[in-house]
């Protein structure tokens, strides 16, 4: 029990923001009933102490999200997450939002649904691990997050543009 920081939301997300949270004894973040800027705050009025951030939520409800717990108290606090975002572009701009965030601890999963870049050119595999040679490493026949200690390195995010200096292979994509 010692080592929950804190329990995501325990309810079906239409049910979530219609009752007190009573009878917990770590704070409670707002998950998946985060469906509009007015839901954090309503929640805080229900009881949870925290947000999750996810960039299929919004660039800017994230910033704001942030502003807000900063602005209510230090027992106000955001999580990351990053669903099934896969390794590339997505990722790379997720974690510059988190890290501009400020936060060091995310749930990271997308690279468990599929088998790292190998959905991708070997060009654009290879023009990512090149850039990026901190994030990514070749295994298992594809180009991949690198994951160490339970950590991923993010130096080479610092660069040029909006956290990558590559670019996907538009001419390799196919239409849906």
């Amino acid at each position: 029990m010692d080592s929950i920081i804190f329990i995501e939301q325990p309810v079906k997300r239409q049910k979530a923001l219609e009752r007190r949270i009573t009878g917990i004894d770590k704070p409670v973040i707002i998950d998946e009933s985060d469906d509009s800027l007015d839901a954090f705050p309503r929640a805080k009025e229900l009881g949870y102490k925290g947000v999750s951030s996810k960039t299929c939520k919004g660039i800017y409800k994230s910033l704001i999200n942030r502003a807000r717990c900063e602005a209510w108290g230090k027992e106000y606090f955001m999580s990351g997450e990053d669903l099934t975002i896969q390794p590339g572009l997505a990722l790379q701009q997720d974690l510059a939002l988190v890290t501009l965030l400020g936060l060091t601890h995310l749930e990271r999963n997308g690279h468990h649904y599929v088998n790292g870049m190998a959905g991708l050119s070997q060009r654009e595999q290879d023009a990512f691990l090149a850039a990026h040679p901190d994030l990514y490493e070749r295994s298992h026949g594809a180009v991949r997050v690198r994951i160490a200690n339970g950590e991923l390195a993010i130096g080479s995010l610092a660069c040029k543009g909006y956290a990558s200096a590559a670019m996907p292979d538009w001419h390799s994509m196919k239409e849906m």
